[in-house]
């Protein structure tokens, strides 16, 4: 970790404590485990020269173990342990922040470590508190991921998963688990999407690789599908 992060890490790691969350060893990221995945608060930061200034982003992220394996079959994820680690929704909040003022990207001066680094702290801990605890709680009901995820179907960008059509794979398994009456319209309306906007999918997949463009996205579409729905039963 950086200095930056060391010094985040220093300031949040009490408060976070109490409401669960362990700070990670390889990165500043704290998780919180539940009986079906985690919670996950990150703050990935990176160093504008050597020795700063360092810009900090915070992300939030709910794993839902039920929906993430049957995804992360596609074979788009290398490693088991980095399999472990990925989030059925996130958050961004540099790009989709609950309150611009206070959740945007924040930068720490190394001449003013200790001032910037508890000011940002103290903004994160405001965040949590009047939205980011609510957000665990909310989208720890695996059908409001489907709602979420899946509101609205025809946006490239996405406040839970900007990334389409990672967001489509996602909203899909959702809704084979917690709204199966959804699934052949959601993979009807994704697909015309799709096809409408020429939205390519520049992953590297095991599934559907011999495929391109709406083709591969269909078959993708398809493949969780089924996979969630198989697993529910």
């Amino acid at each position: 970790m950086n200095q930056a992060e060391k010094a985040l890490k220093a300031l949040l790691e009490p408060t976070l404590r109490e409401h669960g969350f362990k700070a990670q060893s390889a990165s500043l990221t704290f998780k919180r485990r539940t009986v079906f995945g985690f919670h996950e608060l990150s703050l990935p930061s990176f160093a504008w020269a050597a020795g700063g200034p360092y810009v900090v982003n915070v992300g939030l992220g709910v794993r839902h173990n039920r929906v993430d394996m049957v995804v992360n079959r596609l074979g788009h994820i290398w490693g088991e342990s980095n399999q472990k680690n990925t989030t059925t929704v996130y958050r961004g909040l540099g790009f989709f922040p609950f309150e611009a003022g206070r959740d945007g990207e924040k930068t720490i001066l190394t001449e003013r470590m200790s001032i910037d680094a508890a000011s940002v702290a103290s903004d994160i801990s405001l965040m949590l508190a009047a939205d980011g605890y609510a957000f665990y709680e909310r989208y720890s009901d695996l059908r409001e991921c489907s709602l979420g995820l899946n509101d609205p179907i025809e946006a490239r960008t996405h406040a839970l998963s900007n990334r389409f059509p990672m967001r489509a794979y996602y909203g899909v398994a959702a809704a084979a688990l917690a709204q199966p009456e959804r699934v052949h319209s959601l993979i009807r309306s994704y697909t015309e999407f799709a096809l409408r906007d020429g939205i390519p999918d520049d992953g590297v997949y095991e599934v559907g690789k011999e495929l391109t463009g709406v083709d591969a996205i269909a078959t993708r579409l398809e493949f969780v599908a089924q996979a969630a729905l198989a697993s529910a039963t």
